[in-house]
């Protein structure tokens, strides 16, 4: 575009602007100024409808006319260049007594983060959970989530989530898994866990860390080790220093007037975050 064409779009636009009935939305400066360019375009484009949109240029039922036509056309056009896959629809035989299509259910849970659970209520639809909120019953939320506990729903639509056992990048099942681990777990009694590794992030929950030490009791030469890419270790140390022994800190906030946090933001992490906030 040369400096004669921008002058003279710039004051067509100019003029256009100010007089009544100007456009409150365009697609480019060409159309606020009506350029013959433009109009040339609107005339091979859309032959029928060019003057109904110089007199009624944007208007919302008829956007969403042509949304709804375009969304329409897209999936036509799809589906005639791919066959889609024969599907039926098979109804309970003898329907759960617990389910009733279109009302939800919440079950209790647990949301684990930094190694310390929260208490949360999944809401699912006909066995898929669809949202996350906090269980009001439980101690260390009181019916609150964080961000993390809200985006962990999508986990479970990943596309990039297994849907089955994988063995060196080839699908197998999990009874070749079992076969394959108690086979190993047999060759490893006489060196009494001499060749076991268990590598895990931080664990608070009591029933997963009874079966650890179930394991390590039945193998006492395994090794198990624990690592997170972000750690409350300076926080552990700080308590060693301060009383002698790794403790986790519960601020009581209801006795203090004013708070003082420095590199510490305990309303976004750490445990008791979701309570405090």
């Amino acid at each position: 575009m040369n400096q004669t064409t921008e002058r003279h779009i710039t004051e067509a636009v100019a003029m256009n602007t100010e007089k009544n009935g100007a456009l409150e939305y365009w697609r480019s400066l060409d159309q606020l100024a009506e350029t013959e360019e433009f109009q040339s375009f609107m005339e091979k484009e859309f032959p029928q409808h060019v003057e109904e949109v110089k007199a009624n240029p944007v208007s919302r039922r008829k956007f969403l006319k042509l949304m709804g036509a375009s969304i329409a056309l897209a999936g036509a056009t799809a589906s005639a260049c791919t066959r889609q896959p024969s599907e039926k629809i098979i109804p309970y035989v003898l329907p759960p007594e617990e389910i009733v299509p279109g009302k939800p259910l919440y079950y209790a849970s647990a949301y684990v983060h930094d190694g310390v659970a929260n208490g949360i209520l999944v809401e699912s639809h006909m066995g898929r959970p669809t949202k996350v909120e906090g269980n009001p019953e439980h101690p260390a939320s009181l019916g609150s989530t964080d961000a993390f506990a809200q985006a962990s729903i999508l986990t479970m639509y990943d596309p990039d989530r297994s849907q089955s056992v994988i063995r060196r990048g080839r699908i197998t099942t999990y009874d070749a898994y079992l076969n394959e681990l108690n086979e190993a777990l047999s060759n490893q009694v006489e060196k009494q866990g001499g060749g076991i590794r268990v590598l895990t992030g931080t664990v608070t929950s009591p029933t997963l860390h009874g079966q650890l030490q179930a394991l390590l009791a039945r193998y006492p030469g395994a090794r198990w080790h624990q690592y997170d890419p972000v750690t409350l270790d300076n926080a552990r140390e700080g308590s060693r220093l301060a009383f002698g022994e790794i403790l986790s800190t519960r601020c009581d906030l209801k006795k203090a007037d004013v708070i003082l946090s420095l590199d510490g933001d305990f309303l976004s992490d750490g445990p008791g975050a979701v309570r405090y906030a």
